[in-house]
């Protein structure tokens, strides 16, 4: 199906199944890249947990005393029937963490890796909902799965699933999610996914953590409250324990709302929340080290990397770009060059005018660096 299908139709309404394998997914992991990361990389406390029949494994059972993970403990719990977890790989594996950049334009929002290695005939959670979307992303091995019915309203974040408080609702479907097939499951609606057969499943859960019409609207209180005076004032030593101050209390609410109304600012709110979403946005710079090792000639040519977002602010006394974890200032004369040969997508050295030779140097390096540019 087209994106444009997907976000009409199915986004945040209805889970969906592909149809058949993806061949291109044999391409981003393996159970040999799995043992490899336990046995070889480095495994800090966070890098990894375990689950077994429908819970987490304390972590004692499969850490040292100081936190550390400890790897024959992890494997001889896989052994027993519990679930290896390793959440946010794609900070670790370069061609997870490719795949999430290219995702995180599609959606305007930050996308995450979960991998879970789970045992044959055994299951790592029991039934609950997420309180972010998924794709389902069944790398080897089969997975049964099993829909229930949707919350109410979308959760919230860290509005997580309750088993006291939250009614899944009657089993809908259950299907088998064979090697190469994708299932996106909305946030909020419930979902079981025990092993099916004698084989270890490996999948890729890929998390889309949105942000609401909520934060947003927040974030433009928050940015008007700055050009209200009233706002800065404490609360009445009233409002709580006074009922005949209430409706005076009442007005002095309904005055601010209206103020609030009359002066959010949607263009400064956007701003905010852009700027933010860009610069938090993970820095890939694969390449970057030898590009600079080996240094840049004026006429190298460089593109912009595929699924690395950037801004340019032209106005005002010092244009910027901001890109992953930096506002990079400009030169002036500089600027609106560099902006039209970004949005062409490729540039050298010798493209570009200017004053300052120095200058321009430093910021195609720095840009580098920070991994907005790729040599071409």
């Amino acid at each position: 199906m087209s994106p444009q299908e997907f976000f009409d139709s199915w986004y945040e309404r209805e889970y969906y199944r592909t149809p058949g394998p993806v061949a291109a997914v044999q391409d981003l992991l393996s159970i040999d890249r799995i043992d490899e990361i336990i046995s070889d990389s480095e495994l800090p406390p966070t890098s990894l947990t375990m689950a077994k029949s429908g819970q987490g494994l304390p972590a004692e059972e499969y850490t040292f005393a100081n936190g550390v993970i400890d790897r024959g403990s992890v494997l001889d719990n896989f052994r027993n029937g519990a679930t290896i977890v390793l959440p946010q790989l794609h900070f670790a594996d370069g061609k997870l963490y490719t795949f999430c950049l290219a995702l995180e334009r599609e959606f305007g929002a930050r996308i995450q890796t979960n991998i879970y290695l789970t045992p044959s005939n055994a299951h790592g959670f029991g039934i609950h909902y997420d309180d972010h979307d998924v794709f389902v992303i069944q790398v080897s091995g089969s997975k049964k799965w099993e829909i229930y019915g949707n919350r109410e309203q979308l959760p919230f974040k860290g509005e997580g699933f309750r088993r006291e408080r939250d009614d899944v609702g009657e089993l809908r479907e259950s299907f088998t999610l064979n090697p190469g097939e994708c299932l996106y499951v909305p946030r909020g609606m419930a979902h079981r996914a025990p092993n099916e057969g004698d084989e270890v499943s490996l999948h890729i859960t890929v998390g889309i953590i949105v942000q609401t019409w909520a934060e947003f609207m927040l974030e433009a209180v928050a940015e008007a409250s700055l050009r209200i005076p009233e706002m800065r004032h404490s609360l009445p030593r009233t409002l709580y324990f006074n009922e005949g101050e209430r409706a005076a209390n009442e007005a002095i609410f309904r005055s601010l709302v209206d103020q609030l109304r009359d002066k959010a600012n949607f263009e400064a709110t956007l701003s905010v929340f852009g700027s933010n979403f860009i610069m938090d946005q993970g820095t890939r710079v694969r390449g970057a080290l030898n590009t600079l090792a080996a240094g840049i000639a004026a006429d190298d040519r460089f593109r912009v990397r595929e699924g690395i977002l950037y801004s340019m602010e032209l106005e005002g006394e010092e244009p910027q770009v901001t890109l992953a974890g930096s506002a990079i200032t400009l030169k002036p004369d500089l600027a609106p060059q560099l902006a039209e040969r970004l949005a062409a997508g490729n540039l050298a050295i010798s493209d570009f005018s200017v004053e300052d030779a120095e200058d321009l140097r430093d910021t195609v390096e720095t840009l580098v660096a920070f991994g907005l540019l790729e040599r071409a």
